[in-house]
């Protein structure tokens, strides 16, 4: 057959149609890699980009995504066709020495990764044997924020995972919700992951944080979350929980945070802005305060003299208010109110909260101060 005849149909299986989906990797044969998984895992991690062949335009602009917590993001465009990417993303771990991307489809989704390239299989899990197969060998990207990507957070958020952790040598991910499941993945999927309803949680001697401990037909489950700052050894940011799997007799340890933490629900009086004190007598209408509805994703309050209503997005360890919206009152003293709505409205606000206090911060510096209020 000719080679290009051939181009067509892997361009097709790429947007997974969906009469070919299935739930499984496919398997490989005949493989001989002399890593083991936990190696290709290791040297998987990261960035990937080349030009694929393509049957009806000039090529395909193909990057592909490995993140460390399991998770992969792969992005196509078509030139000369559209600029729109087809993008679709999901988990990926590695089995008989071949990074597997878990598609809800077959086709595409095994890599072997050669020194310093990641090559794209065909849709049975060989190399693509025709006189363009080196077109479909990838090369590697150079990272500028390797693992603190506001998307990766997002995509967890968004699937309603309250607690997210990773940790490396090995790669592993952990996902909290609160409200149904506890899962734990290794890239090195020969080890077994585990997915399990979560448990009631318990309280550490020592420190403060939280401990889950489970029994599951493959063994038992430990998980320790311990509010300390912990530094990821790979790519040195700060994350405010260690956090510390027993999985039968292997220790994991790793960083995490609450992506939507509970505590920031209620009402929250503002009691310092930039450093200065907020006395409530100095205001005619209402004390600033602000009323936090996770489950609405909504802020309402008083700026002081106005009132104010809006959305918020605690990603992380940073909180995004939207658009606030405002009634138009005119006060005596509006000084505090727009330094008040100036802070809210800095798309790089980080928080941290506790039962009683919430402060937001800017680049490192505390600039609000509130306290729960009734």
């Amino acid at each position: 057959m000719d080679p290009l005849n051939r181009l067509l149909p892997i361009g097709m299986i790429l947007l997974c149609i969906a009469a070919a989906c299935s739930t499984e990797p496919t398997s490989v044969s005949q493989s001989n890699a002399p890593m083991s998984n936990a190696e290709v895992a290791r040297g998987a991690v990261g960035s990937w980009e080349g030009t694929i062949p393509c049957a009806d335009c000039p090529g395909i602009g193909y990057t592909l995504d490995l993140n460390p917590d399991s998770t992969y993001r792969e992005r196509m465009v078509y030139q000369g066709r559209s600029a729109t990417p087809f993008v679709q993303s999901g988990t990926w771990g590695v089995g008989n020495g071949r990074v597997q991307l878990k598609k809800q489809c077959t086709g595409n989704n095994q890599f072997a990764l050669e020194g310093e390239a990641l090559v794209m299989l065909d849709g049975d899990g060989n190399r693509i044997d025709s006189a363009l197969a080196d077109a479909y060998r990838l090369r590697r990207k150079s990272p500028d924020e390797p693992e603190d990507n506001p998307s990766l957070w997002r995509e967890k958020y968004e699937r309603g995972i309250d607690f997210a952790a990773i940790g490396n040598e090995p790669f592993w991910s952990l996902e909290i919700d609160l409200e149904k499941m506890i899962e734990f993945r290794l890239l090195d999927e020969e080890d077994g992951s585990v997915l399990t309803p979560i448990p009631v949680a318990e309280k550490p001697d020592l420190g403060e944080g939280t401990i889950y401990r489970v029994q599951t037909v493959t063994g038992n489950l430990e998980i320790r979350l311990m509010k300390e700052t912990c530094v990821n050894t790979m790519t040195g940011r700060e994350l405010p929980y260690m956090v510390t799997v027993l999985k039968d007799d292997t220790v994991f340890q790793g960083c995490g945070m609450y992506l939507r933490d509970s505590r920031l629900n209620g009402t929250w009086n503002l009691v310092e802005l930039q450093g200065k004190k907020i006395n409530p007598k100095d205001f005619d209408q209402n004390q600033p305060a602000m009323v936090i509805d996770l489950t609405e994703g909504k802020v309402s309050g008083s700026a002081g003299c106005n009132r104010i209503t809006g959305t918020l997005e605690p990603i992380g360890d940073r909180i995004n208010f939207g658009p606030l919206a405002s009634t138009r009152m005119a006060c005596p003293n509006m000084e505090v109110e727009s330094q008040f709505l100036k802070v809210l409205s800095d798309g790089e606000l980080r928080y941290r909260v506790g039962e009683e206090r919430l402060e937001l911060m800017l680049g490192g510096k505390v600039v609000a101060v509130f306290v729960r209020g009734d």
